[in-house]
């Protein structure tokens, strides 16, 4: 029996992670997006009337991760899709017989490069956002308030976390491209579906991902009826542990 443990399997998985061209320009897409989003918004709001309020900037200025966690949802998903689709993942499973090492492996590798990426990227947004409006009167948002370091840090935090959901599903599809679609299914088709029961759909919208980003985490206040912004994050890695492990269950089930 192999040898390897999760210490090399884990360097296995960020030299392959660094090696894939995809990662690299789907982390920096992730953070020019928050960049731009952040800037645009500041530029917008220079000649707004009336004068912009520090929430308004800062919960606009964060809008750029409804793209951002696309981008890195993919990279989660192509973490295991990769390797099924140049066959790679046949050398790896030699390797390391233990599939459950190799799946958390990647979950470790992915994940803190995922929470580095997307907290660069959210303080990316909050930066752009602040330089934009400089030389103006309206107020700046300062990371001495808290619930404005909260809405900065926890959007990072949720980035990192759609791409754990990335992986747990390409783990689960296999396939690239139909992972990638399911991933943008559920983070967008669900919001419509709430979106169709008015003020009523506030009950099920706030297990949505995309309305807990826009309506507690990545805001100074979150809206009231929705769960707070740390038990909307925790349950955006409960999904994602979910999706993981069934991902693991079917990983030990199949062959390569």
């Amino acid at each position: 029996m192999s040898r390897y443990g999760f210490r090399h399997a884990a360097r296995m998985e960020r030299i392959k992670m660094r090696s894939v061209r995809s990662t690299w320009w789907l982390a920096v897409a992730a953070v020019v997006s928050m960049a731009a989003t952040g800037a645009g918004v500041g530029l917008g709001y220079r000649s707004h009337t009336p004068l912009a309020t520090v929430a308004q900037i800062l919960n606009n200025s964060l809008g750029g991760a409804i793209v951002a966690q696309l981008l890195l949802g993919a990279l989660g998903v192509l973490m295991v899709t990769g390797e099924y689709g140049t066959g790679m993942i046949r050398s790896t499973f030699a390797a390391v017989p233990r599939r459950r090492i190799v799946l958390a492996a990647k979950v470790a590798v992915c994940g803190g490069a995922a929470l580095t990426v997307g907290l660069v990227a959210s303080f990316a947004g909050y930066l752009s956002g602040q330089l934009a409006i400089r030389g103006t009167a309206i107020p700046a948002a300062s990371v001495g308030d808290p619930a404005v370091l909260r809405a900065v840090l926890l959007t990072g935090v949720y980035l990192g976390s759609t791409a754990l959901i990335g992986v747990g599903i390409g783990t689960i599809v296999r396939h690239s491209g139909a992972a990638i679609g399911i991933l943008f299914g559920l983070m967008f088709v669900p919001m419509i579906v709430a979106g169709l029961f008015g003020e009523s759909g506030i009950s099920v919208g706030r297990f949505v991902p995309l309305l807990m980003l826009l309506n507690s985490i990545a805001v100074t206040s979150p809206i009231p009826g929705v769960f707070s912004a740390w038990i909307s994050t925790l349950l955006m890695f409960g999904y994602a542990a979910v999706a993981v492990l069934f991902g693991g269950v079917l990983l030990r089930l199949r062959d390569a």
